[in-house]
């Protein structure tokens, strides 16, 4: 995706055309104007504007009437709060020469990872739960081959959106610009090569967690908050010091980007970008594919962990490295 050098806005768009034919928008959006969901709903009604339909969905009014409900139901009254979770995610930056990687996985090969993916804990997988806990699984080996052999505790945030997860749900285009983390802690005693079912029920156990009954009493007590955001930071910083591995997850599959139709039709392609910076997150999004059974996962890690992290047999069995999405096929 061919963006602008330079970033001094919310929000910054880019059309690019090309000889063929062809068109590109480039969108760089802060996550204080908008998260996923309601940069969808932004996209859908711009797409309405261009198609001559005026929009006329009613989806800004739904929002700023979900906005407000947002407000009265958690009410911004603690900035510390804020301050707090970026602390958190400071603390798992780290510095290196990140790159970053796309890992595209196809309905078949999701369906083949599900089925493997089944434990005592969880019988039936999501596309999310399987798609992560091998990610997380092949990450960690990489790092350990990285290491010697060495096994450092690891921790998996996953972003979560709440407003489905709310009593009754939350719906509405403001979306997941509500959402908690949810982490856990794999030690030295879990062995790389049996434990994708582990993480799979471990993932699932993690987002369990965060249901209505729990947020009904999070509006009650924001010390519920602060306790998980110093349980995350404490694991960090305090139990481990620098010796844990953090990876962090967003999910944007069903956000139904490829919906959105300006007047051509539907995108080919509908990606994130890839991120190259000296401090970073091992981070990982997860966007459908256009075919909607598909995942792809665009990783970001450190130059030589994402090497080993390419090699990974594991890996490569059910994904395939940066295919073309004019070319993209299946090894199932």
């Amino acid at each position: 995706m061919l963006l602008i050098a330079t970033i001094d806005r919310f929000r910054n768009i880019q059309a690019n055309a090309f000889r063929c034919g062809g068109i590109a928008h480039g969108i760089c959006n802060s996550h204080r104007l908008h998260d996923g969901i309601a940069l969808g709903v932004f996209l859908q009604e711009w797409a309405a504007v261009a198609r001559g339909s005026g929009g006329g969905s009613g989806s800004s009014g739904v929002a700023a009437r979900d906005l407000m409900v947002a407000a009265k139901l958690f009410p911004a009254n603690d900035l510390w709060l804020s301050d707090s979770s970026k602390i958190v995610f400071n603390s798992m930056c780290r510095p290196g020469n990140s790159v970053t990687k796309m890992f595209t996985f196809t309905g078949p090969a999701i369906e083949a990872l599900r089925a493997r993916g089944k434990g005592p804990s969880v019988k039936s997988p999501t596309r999310v739960e399987a798609v992560s806990g091998l990610l997380w699984k092949c990450a960690m080996a990489a790092l350990e081959r990285k290491n010697n052999g060495l096994r450092r505790p690891s921790v998996f945030t996953h972003l979560v959106s709440i407003r489905k997860r709310m009593s009754p749900p939350f719906w509405g285009p403001l979306g997941s610009s509500l959402w908690l983390a949810a982490h856990y802690k794999s030690t030295k005693s879990h062995r790389t090569e049996d434990v994708l079912p582990s993480l799979v029920g471990e993932l699932r156990g993690a987002l369990s967690k965060v249901d209505g009954e729990f947020l009904s009493r999070l509006r009650q007590d924001n010390s519920l908050i602060s306790g998980s955001l110093e349980k995350v930071l404490g694991v960090g910083l305090s139990e481990y010091g620098q010796g844990v591995d953090h990876f962090v997850c967003s999910s944007w599959c069903s956000f139904e980007f490829y919906d959105i139709d300006f007047g051509w039709g539907r995108p080919v392609w509908v990606s994130s970008i890839g991120l190259c910076k000296p401090m970073f997150l091992n981070l990982i999004f997860l966007v459908d594919t256009r075919s909607g059974d598909g995942i792809e996962a665009w990783v970001t890690m450190d130059e030589p962990e994402m090497a080993l992290l390419q090699e990974d047999t594991e890996l490569r069995a059910f994904a395939n490295l940066n295919p073309s999405p004019l070319t993209i096929s299946s090894k199932f």
